[in-house]
């Protein structure tokens, strides 16, 4: 997948751009606050109708505007060319996507499939399972075409559940969102395990060519999966009660990243964190690659001015392997290294306007 074109308006301080991208990298240099990453938020909205840095739509619309546009054309690898445009205004969030109005952004991942790499990457590794849940969300739904409606049916019926739970309804009311959450959950369970094996040789070549550090991955659905899980949730009814929300199940998910036992997080430095994160994000554009011969857009704001010489060296050699169209922000050229690539286009960001440099 490639954009030939972007069109940007009043996206935070980007009023007026227009761009034409190269076919494989594309840099934007430009001091801080001149407008680099807003405009790989605006690529971000023509893959996903929303922005990489906020869930909050309208934060993007730049100041004494009411709208914002972002506008492009995707072209597929068989070659095939098609318009994207996403518009929020006053009327709410409009996606039009070959001239036609759609209801679902669903269907602008499914165009425009993007793996992002920021400087706060490295939070996958450090915060909460939901940012290594959803590393397995993204690549499910763009090569299990069941993914996607599994996982809603799973969150719909835990819903349900923990409603009831709150209601401290009796067992009668609760029994068929038990069967409902589990039956979905195993499903969702079967496809996530399905998955970690095809890519966890994937996880293994790449962060090998990244850190020099043997790495275990060990996933952990959420419950005994010795168990089905409408077993699991019968067992643990007391606590879910008492709690007010359901306590197992594949919502409760983890990747559990380990050297020699020890968390990954407490052995690495910032640096080595952040090429591991980048290790994994790379392997899933990899695995979408080799199921489905289609490489995804891959957005990175300025990751190599927190990474040394060495590090942005493996770094960029495996961005060249990933043949992918690259679109990075940086506050200084000498940072991205660009002798081997063809089709560069580097591009100069002043007050939200880029300049082709020649």
């Amino acid at each position: 997948m490639r954009l030939d074109q972007l069109e940007v308006r009043n996206i935070r301080i980007l009023s007026e751009l227009d761009c034409t991208p190269g076919e494989r990298l594309n840099v934007f240099v430009g001091a801080n606050g001149s407008g680099k990453t807003s405009i790989l938020e605006g690529i971000h909205l023509l893959g996903s109708g929303r922005s990489f840095r906020t869930h909050r739509l309208g934060e993007l619309i730049s100041r004494d505007q009411s709208w914002l546009r972002a506008r492009g054309v995707i072209r597929g690898e068989d070659g095939a060319a098609e318009t994207v445009g996403v518009e929020k205004g006053a009327e709410g969030l409009r996606i039009r996507l070959a001239g036609d109005e759609i209801r679902n952004a669903s269907e602008l991942a499914r165009r425009l499939p993007l793996v992002v790499i920021t400087p706060d990457s490295q939070r996958l590794l450090t915060d909460g399972a939901i940012l290594r849940r959803q590393l397995m969300d993204w690549a499910l739904f763009h090569v299990e075409p069941t993914y996607l409606g599994v996982l809603q049916r799973y969150r719909r019926a835990l819903r349900q559940r923990n409603a009831a739970l709150r209601d401290a309804v009796g067992p009668s009311a609760l029994a068929p969102w038990d069967q409902e959450v589990g039956e979905a959950g195993d499903a969702l369970h079967r496809l996530r395990d399905r998955f970690l094996e095809g890519i966890l040789p994937l996880y293994a070549e790449t962060l090998e060519n990244l850190i020099s550090m043997a790495v275990e991955i060990h996933y952990q659905p959420g419950w005994d999966s010795g168990t089905n899980l409408a077993e699991a949730l019968g067992g643990n009814i007391g606590t879910d009660r008492a709690r007010g929300f359901t306590g197992v199940g594949p919502h409760r998910a983890d990747l559990r990243f380990t050297t020699e036992r020890t968390p990954v997080h407490r052995v690495v430095s910032r640096g080595e964190g952040k090429l591991f994160v980048v290790g994994l994000v790379l392997a899933q554009a990899r695995f979408l690659q080799d199921a489905q011969g289609r490489r995804p857009l891959v957005l990175v704001d300025d990751l190599a001015s927190e990474l040394d010489e060495d590090s942005r060296g493996r770094f960029f050699a495996q961005l060249h392997a990933l043949g992918a169209q690259i679109f990075i922000t940086t506050v200084s050229r000498d940072l991205v290294e660009t002798a081997d690539w063809e089709g560069l286009r580097v591009f100069h960001v002043e007050r939200g306007k880029p300049l082709k440099m020649v």
